[in-house]
């Protein structure tokens, strides 16, 4: 029912005074007349129109409320008015925009013919320069896609002149907020509303074989799952993404695209202290939403989250504990508390529940836990005692988790690259070397005291020497024997790869770094890795990798006796022992038969290039600041070999090669040495095998990718069998890899 009209009243105090929040003032001469009058953007009463205006001309029978009737009352301003009236906005949200009193100008003096198109125009310059950002994204995707495998350094040096100010900011309109652009980028990616589909196999067992909870979950994150959000106050670049991810949703595209300085400012750490620099202060986001998309559209642990609730668990009894993972173990005690937090939810759990816990972790937070199960039974850590995993673990759930490193963290932290970067292609990686060059890569990763708890442990004795490795010959036969020709120096198939190596190649995986022969330097071990990362590192990392971490291994109980105590080996499973726990369980599950990074191909930059590349104003304060003068030959590739763009790949899950995830699995954890109470240890590899459909961009449902595995039908269904407490029907060893003959030829 429509309200009843009031008459105007000219005597109103409201009706005589110029209203200042949200109306437009007109100044000037109306009729004669030199009154300062007010318009009330929202209407327009009778008796404002009856001050600036003849009575007669503008008389209204009461105030007008509806379209046809507000029109009607401008109008008839309009011809009272002067063309020369002076028109001033003064809300303060209108006044940012200009085009607003153009408009109300236009609405009041401009008379068509036709009727007015009330539809903003957008300036012929704003649509160019819209048109020519599409074009260049359009035109870069191309040109990566045309020239992947080109070799003609030609188009590079040509390609310069073009990117040589490239600068993404500035092409964006200028009358286009930020936000409002990227957010209308991103909203192609978001998810669509959720299916029953993806409910399943949850679902389907609760249904059908009645799953319901049993023991409360506690899920740990890996690397990069994790968003990261500001709570910086005083540092001027970080204010405006106050409580917003600088890691994780479309803020970080943002940040990094548009505001890159001030983004690399807080996601890198104090290269002293290994915590955040003065003025900064990034941490982990909290709840089940701190890793479930890590942007929208893109999964991480939503699959595992939306199955578990499908057989009845929910906030009261799963529970993600995110963890900032740029910081080193240790810091993430005496910053964040971390391992006094998990430690007291576990308790709690145990408390309220009667149940003991499962912990569910996916790669790097595998070796959180380990650390975990050192610290909380350490009189200098949680001070639980030896028999606290025992009496509050049910469960340790490994998926796809590098307890052995991964050797694409050795190349980050070395010179700034890995397989994912040495792939883009020519014009892609000349991009990216402008926009993030490799200085400012290694830079920032060596800073990340979590990403070197990863680096590769064991050494030789795990990863091989230049004589062989325990993984070689991941290939078929006939793979093979094309290797040992070329270790012999004989006909190669492939004269590239020769020429690359020269007489001392060894492709051997033992060969960590193999470097081209016209670098002048000869192929380095795993050991022999590590003496070059600690010469080009500089002083600060090699200090904080020295305090938090070590990557040897020990063979006797009296080399374990004193190894076992020290913070720096709880990262480490050949130098620390799992906790006293009979009763506990260990499920491996992991991917296979996916290509991985396992070793590299380097070459050497001249001296005179390093020394161009590293010129800027100012002297380099630090050895982390200069651009590392190696880097991965990407000119090397050979499908026989196993080699692409320089990366020499093996089998894994893309990620993570086999002795990483199943070294310690199937081998390690069965020596009373490494496991001395004899914790029960169940390994199930799954196959890599990838949808046929193009829809399924994330793999499928059997896919064993890194990553993508956290959405695998029968993980996810392993998983469900073990929080409901049914993992006694059928959840056997599953081997489908060489791991035990890999296992085997290990020097331990």
């Amino acid at each position: 029912m429509a309200p009843k009209r009031r008459k105007a009243n000219n005597n109103t105090t409201n009706d005589t005074k110029a209203k200042t929040n949200g109306n437009a003032n007109v100044n000037g001469n109306s009729s004669g007349h030199g009154n300062h009058q007010s318009i009330d953007k929202s209407r327009i009463t009778s008796a404002e129109t009856n001050k600036c205006t003849d009575k007669d001309a503008l008389k209204v029978p009461h105030e007008p409320t509806t379209q046809e009737e507000i029109k009607e009352a401008i109008e008839k301003l309009s011809k009272s008015l002067n063309k020369d009236t002076k028109i001033n906005i003064r809300h303060p949200s209108l006044s940012r925009n200009p085009s607003v009193g153009e408009y109300l100008h236009r609405a009041l003096f401009v008379h068509d013919a036709e009727p007015r198109d009330h539809k903003k125009r957008v300036p012929p310059a704003t649509r160019r320069r819209v048109i020519l950002l599409l074009g260049i994204i359009i035109g870069m995707v191309l040109a990566t896609f045309l020239m992947r495998q080109s070799k003609d350094a030609a188009y590079i040096e040509a390609l310069s002149h073009y990117f040589q100010d490239f600068d993404l900011a500035s092409m964006v309109p200028s009358g286009m907020i930020p936000d409002e652009f990227i957010g209308n980028v991103s909203a192609m990616f978001k998810p669509e509303l959720l299916t029953e589909e993806e409910f399943y196999p949850g679902q389907a067992l609760r249904q059908e074989q009645g799953y319901k909870p049993k023991y409360p979950v506690t899920m740990i994150p890996g690397i990069v799952s994790t968003g990261l959000e500001s709570w910086s106050t005083t540092h001027n670049c970080s204010q405006k993404y106050f409580r917003k991810r600088m890691w994780g949703t479309t803020t970080m595209f943002k940040a990094v695209l548009l505001d890159k300085e001030c983004w690399i400012s807080n996601m890198r750490l104090d290269s002293d202290t290994g915590l955040d620099p003065e003025g900064i202060r990034l941490r982990a986001a909290q709840g089940l939403e701190a890793a479930d998309y890590l942007v929208p559209g893109y999964w991480v642990w939503a699959p595992i989250i939306k199955n578990l609730a499908a057989i009845g668990y929910d906030n009261n009894n799963m529970y993600l504990a995110a963890y900032d993972w740029r910081l080193s173990f240790a810091n993430l005690e005496s910053r964040d508390h971390y391992f006094s937090k998990l430690k007291a939810n576990l308790e709690l759990n145990l408390k309220v529940t009667g149940e003991k816990n499962v912990l569910v972790a996916h790669s790097m937070g595998s070796s959180v836990v380990f650390y975990f199960f050192k610290w909380v039974e350490s009189p200098s850590g949680g001070k639980g005692g030896r028999n606290w995993v025992n009496d509050h673990i049910h469960t340790f759930v490994n998926i796809a988790g590098p307890m052995l490193g991964v050797p694409k963290t050795l190349a980050a932290v070395l010179s700034g690259e890995v397989r994912d970067t040495a792939q883009l292609g020519m014009v892609s990686a000349y991009v990216l070397e402008k926009f993030f060059s490799r200085r400012e890569r290694a830079d920032l990763f060596r800073s990340w005291g979590g990403l070197s708890s990863m680096i590769p442990k064991g050494g030789n004795r795990v990863w091989g020497t230049l004589h062989g490795a325990p993984d070689d010959g991941t290939h078929d036969e006939e793979e093979t024997l094309v290797k040992e020709k070329i270790v012999n120096n004989d006909e190669s198939p492939n004269a590239t790869s020769k020429g690359k190596w020269g007489e001392h190649e060894s492709p051997s995986f033992g060969a960590m770094l193999a470097f081209a022969e016209s670098s002048s330097m000869k192929h380095h071990t795993m050991d022999e890795s590590m003496e070059l990362l600690s010469k080009m590192a500089g002083n600060d990392y090699n200090k904080m990798l020295g305090l938090n971490y070590t990557v040897g291994a020990v063979t006797t109980e009296a080399e374990m006796d004193k190894t076992d105590k020290l913070a720096t080996s709880w990262t480490n499973p050949l130098e620390a022992r799992l906790p006293k726990a009979p009763h506990m369980k260990i499920y491996c599950l992991y991917g296979v038969g996916k290509s991985t990074e396992r070793s590299y191909t380097y070459n050497r930059m001249s001296d005179l290039t390093s020394a161009l590349l590293d010129q800027r104003s100012g002297e380099v304060e630090d050895e982390t600041a200069q651009t590392p003068n190696i880097y991965i030959d990407t000119t090397v590739h050979d499908d026989k070999l196993g080699i692409s763009y320089g990366v020499h790949q093996g089998d894994g899950d893309g990620t993570v090669p086999l002795l990483s995830t199943g070294y310690m699995c199937v081998e390690g954890w069965n020596k009373k040495l490494y496991n001395p109470s004899g914790v029960k240890v169940i390994t199930r590899e799954f196959s890599h095998m990838s949808s046929p459909s193009p829809v399924d961009i994330r793999g499928g449902k059997r896919t064993a990718d890194h990553v993508d595995i956290l959405g695998n039908f029968q993980v996810t269904m392993d998983l469900l069998a073990i929080a409901a407490g049914r993992d006694g029907d059928g959840l056997n060893e599953q081997i489908y890899s060489r791991i035990r003959e890999y296992s085997a030829k290990v020097d331990l």
